[in-house]
């Protein structure tokens, strides 16, 4: 009896992970942390089978301490220091092109050392694969082409500012068919799946999904997220409350509002509920923080 309690347990952990695809940033996360997988990623997309990757993140962390961090969904960096960045967004975003000359800004800024020269930034190409055609123009693939005005010079042509982005969509075919079906695979990402052209990637999938290392490491991961998941709600939730309070005894400094912002640990939140909820003005919480 007990065997059976273990062989169900991995058989319902088995049909847990079965479920997930490549269009999920864990799971993909997982897949292309591996640097053969990443590379049969970028070359597809770029269309460029001779590159060569030397390194590889995925759920990147961009920390800026003056404003908005990022997580970038998978950070390669090519044997000859070039960046790429793939970015799997999935749900609807309000201003897709802003987001990723933010997310390049903080990569560069990541990147240039003091005293290093701007012709020496490398360049970076974004890849980023959405699942609607948010662009509109019905096709499965586009890509930033820059102009000076009234010269008709293009991108490569003397106004290459070393910033290329390629946008690719789950809704439309490409005119590439090795594109096409990579981008299927994303969506369905079947581990007995066969392939010339991707190999190493359905290799990884299969790991994921059908070895039990790998299914057994997909879910203590999916499970530590949600217990972070939860803890995470109840830090955002003490938040809210301690700014909701602090807002009916008067206007709330910015400099309050971001310490209260960036705290973590759930004991001070606590405190400073208590504190908020007694105070009869921003001074007095102040002077109690």
């Amino acid at each position: 009896m007990g065997g059976k309690a273990i062989i169900e347990t991995y058989e319902e952990k088995k049909a847990q992970v079965h479920s997930f695809n490549l269009t999920s940033d864990l799971f993909a996360g997982k897949v292309f942390e591996d640097l053969e997988a990443c590379q049969e990623l970028c070359q597809i997309l770029m269309q460029d089978f001779g590159l060569r990757l030397k390194d590889v993140k995925t759920q990147y962390v961009i920390r800026n301490l003056e404003s908005h961090s990022v997580q970038l969904d998978i950070l390669a960096e090519t044997v000859t220091g070039d960046i790429i960045c793939t970015e799997l967004q999935m749900y609807s975003e309000p201003a897709p092109f802003r987001r990723i000359r933010y997310y390049t800004s903080c990569v560069d800024v990541g990147i240039l050392e003091k005293g290093t020269e701007y012709d020496e930034l490398p360049v970076v190409t974004v890849l980023y694969i959405t699942k609607t055609d948010f662009i509109g123009g019905g096709k499965g693939f586009y890509q930033t082409v820059r102009k000076l005005q009234g010269s008709g010079r293009t991108v490569g042509v003397g106004v290459d500012n070393g910033i290329h982005e390629r946008f690719f969509n789950l809704r439309y075919p490409t005119s590439d068919e090795r594109i096409n079906e990579l981008l299927r695979y994303l969506k369905d990402s079947d581990p007995h799946y066969q392939t010339e052209y991707f190999p190493r990637i359905v290799e990884r999938v299969r790991f994921y999904k059908h070895q039990e290392k790998g299914v057994n490491e997909m879910c203590e991961i999916t499970d530590r997220i949600r217990q972070e998941g939860r803890v995470e709600g109840k830090i955002e939730g003490k938040i809210e409350v301690v700014l909701e309070l602090l807002e009916e005894v008067g206007k709330i400094p910015a400099r309050i509002v971001q310490r209260i912002s960036r705290e973590t640990d759930l004991a001070v939140l606590s405190r400073w509920i208590r504190c908020a909820a007694s105070a009869s003005s921003i001074a007095e919480f102040e002077a109690k923080m």
